[in-house]
């Protein structure tokens, strides 16, 4: 791990990469608490990088959101259009999530199945939930730790209904994993704070704990929140705009 987090990186700072593959978590047997951690819910949807640059001309800022398949989804996501507009220092590459919400803030599987194979508007809303800031202004921030790419994501990232920057806690994993669990969501994902970001590269800095089936969703509780340690940790997750 300490060799990793030395790691130095440079690039080109006049243009963003044409592609960009994506850092890999490996997975964890079980949660557990960190300082040197931020835990982040995880909702289950499709990775993308969100690559965004201005162009020459009348049209604005570029956006190709693509996936890990190297697809590029945006032209599926017309909603999506307004991400360029929320997000300062262009050229600019994210990191996150794309889901569609259910009602109750999960993830509707067949909902984001069914844009990304046809395009066809619905009442199912896309949201890009981001968690990595990689370049920012044309210049790649990659070998700087986690906790300053956030920083300087969270404030060039102006959050809408659309793009929401992804809360994460650190320390109490356990305590934010329940809450994920009983919401029934997918999981948690612990992301070292000093880690550089490694493309393509699969790294225990990173950590994806998964929840087991068979554990008691939320709404099945009589008291969710009568345990004063939890209810910040649901507050979290129940401030996200992913209902309807």
């Amino acid at each position: 791990m300490s060799d990793q987090l030395s790691l130095s990186l440079t690039g080109d700072v006049a243009r963003l990469p044409h592609s960009l593959r994506p850092m890999l978590a490996k997975a964890a047997d079980h949660a557990f608490d960190s300082d040197e951690h931020v835990f982040e819910p995880r909702w289950g949807g499709r990775r993308v990088l969100a690559f965004i640059e201005p162009t020459v001309g009348p049209h604005g800022p570029r956006l190709r959101l693509i996936d890990e398949d190297g697809r590029d989804l945006a032209p599926f996501l017309p909603e999506l259009g307004t991400l360029p507009d929320l997000v300062g220092e262009l050229p600019a590459i994210l990191d996150g999530e794309l889901v569609v919400p259910d009602k109750l803030g999960r993830m509707d599987d067949d909902a984001l199945a069914a844009r990304i194979a046809d395009g066809v508007t619905t009442a199912a809303t896309p949201v890009y939930l981001a968690f990595d800031l990689l370049w920012a202004a044309g210049r790649p921030i990659i070998a700087q730790p986690l906790v300053r790419r956030r920083e300087r994501m969270a404030r060039i990232v102006h959050p809408a209904a659309e793009l929401v920057v992804l809360p994460g806690v650190v320390r109490d994993g356990m305590d934010l994993y329940f809450a994920v669990a009983q919401q029934g969501l997918r999981g948690v994902m612990a992301r070292h704070l000093r880690s550089p970001y490694l493309p393509g590269r699969r790294s225990d800095l990173w950590r994806w704990i998964a929840t087991q089936p068979g554990e008691m969703p939320l709404h099945a509780l009589p008291d969710p929140v009568a345990e004063p340690f939890v209810r910040p940790v649901l507050a979290l997750i129940q401030r996200l705009p992913l209902e309807d």
